[in-house]
């Protein structure tokens, strides 16, 4: 197993660590940069402390949600279709049962719609607004024995400490 932030191989069972959210299994070298997470114990796990799993969507679902993206110009699209219907943005918010300040976000270009409220002004607005994403896959020749990790992305900040 590699480290998840560096990519060195790990000896022995590596390090649990929390970094801005992310859970990751990290070397003893990278495990200063986040918070440990620790397992429960086993007589809370019979005490009935179980934490259920997280809720996750369906495959079929998820799959939709990945495969299309938003238009770069959804807040024009939104607004122009409103106007042409009549429609304020009150009317707009209740047909597709958001808040009216969520639509004044959306159409003010300060918030992208999640993928399903997407769909929904799609249907209500009879507009274009998810297109399908474009997938483009390195050559795997050149990228043999490349992993990326997480080191390689981030950019790791040190926190200064006070002299004692």
């Amino acid at each position: 197993m590699n480290c998840e932030l560096c990519g060195k191989p790990i000896r022995g069972k590596g390090f649990r660590i929390m970094i801005m959210g992310a859970i990751l299994t990290v070397c003893s070298e990278c495990a200063k940069y986040g918070t440990p997470i620790y397992s429960q114990s086993k007589s809370r796990r019979r005490m009935g402390y179980v934490t259920p799993p997280p809720k996750t969507k369906s495959s079929r679902s998820r799959l939709m949600d990945e495969d299309v993206e938003i238009v770069e110009d959804y807040a024009e699209r939104i607004r122009a279709a409103r106007e042409a219907l009549g429609w304020t943005k009150e009317i707009l918010a209740e047909r597709v049962k958001e808040k009216v300040s969520v639509i004044r976000r959306i159409e003010s270009g300060a918030m992208i719609p999640p993928i399903s409220l997407a769909r929904k002004l799609e249907s209500v607005l009879r507009i274009k607004l998810l297109e399908p994403t474009i997938h483009i896959t390195p050559p795997k020749q050149s990228y043999k024995n490349f992993e990326l990790t997480l080191g390689d992305i981030a950019e790791i900040k040190f926190k200064k400490r006070a002299k004692k």
